[in-house]
């Protein structure tokens, strides 16, 4: 097998959430394969460090805070992108979450469904699908006219069954269900010169909210999970590196699991 096929060597990439646990190691993954890298997150001042990380590894590197559920925000994005580097070859939508941690994304709650108000199940969607859907949407053109391009989205385990899922993340595992179902019609549309594939990960050890103390994170779901312990985020960009390089080639419209057999 010829192994440069897994390089990025002189490509660009784009990842929104690319300051926070996941998206920082999939920076440091994607740049190491030799990809220049645009940041795209909030707060503004979670992104430099990340940018200085990048850029040591000998890539381009840029970042911009944006909201990627505003449309015209990730339009800006895009349009800096190409000003900077002149190509988008990956787009990694990594933005998301079970519930805002971020005061300048949208808010909502965590509830069980009789709890929750229409305002904070939509507000999941915002957070996960409409920002996967414009962030595509915006770069999809730009590769279809250079012929080729890769989009992985983030999805999640609670987007695949509700059999050890706690009840108030209906709402989280509908809107990861229905990133990973855009995935597949994404695939569909925008093929054959875009591949759309995502990543569906259990339960990662990422920073998580205050409050939430270490030994109930170390034990979180242990016993449900085949190897025994939790992921790590670059057991993530590791997945997302590979199916963004010529190495999927002929992978299409996929999900892949990264849970440990949960």
């Amino acid at each position: 097998m010829d192994l440069s096929r897994f390089s990025l060597e002189g490509r660009t990439t784009i990842i929104t959430g690319g300051s926070g646990g996941i998206g920082r190691c999939c920076a440091l993954a994607f740049a190491q394969a030799g990809s220049n890298v645009m940041i795209a997150s909030l707060p503004a001042e979670s992104i430099p460090p990340v940018v200085q990380e990048v850029e040591a590894l000998g890539v381009g590197a840029a970042g911009l805070a944006v909201d990627v559920s505003s449309e015209d925000q990730v339009k800006d994005l895009v349009a800096a992108t190409l000003d900077r580097f002149g190509r988008i070859d990956a787009l990694l939508n990594v933005a998301g979450g079970s519930y805002s941690r971020n005061p300048e994304m949208p808010s909502f709650q965590r509830g069980t469904l009789l709890e929750l108000s229409p305002e904070d199940f939509m507000g999941v969607y915002d957070v996960n699908v409409k920002t996967a859907f414009l962030c595509s949407k915006a770069v999809v053109p730009h590769m279809k006219e250079r012929g080729k391009g890769a989009i992985v989205n983030i999805g999640s385990i609670s987007g695949r069954s509700t059999k050890h899922e706690r009840p108030n993340m209906a709402a989280y595992g509908t809107a990861k269900a229905a990133v990973m179902n855009l995935t597949f019609h994404m695939a569909n549309q925008w093929g054959p010169e875009v591949r759309v594939n995502a990543v569906a990960p259990g339960i990662i050890d990422t920073p998580r909210p205050g409050g939430t103390s270490l030994a109930r994170l170390e034990s979180e779901g242990l016993e449900n999970i085949a190897l025994g312990r939790h992921g790590k985020p670059d057991e993530v960009a590791g997945v997302a590196l590979f199916l963004a390089s010529d190495a999927a080639s002929f992978v299409n419209g996929s999900v892949v699991d990264v849970n440990g057999g949960e």
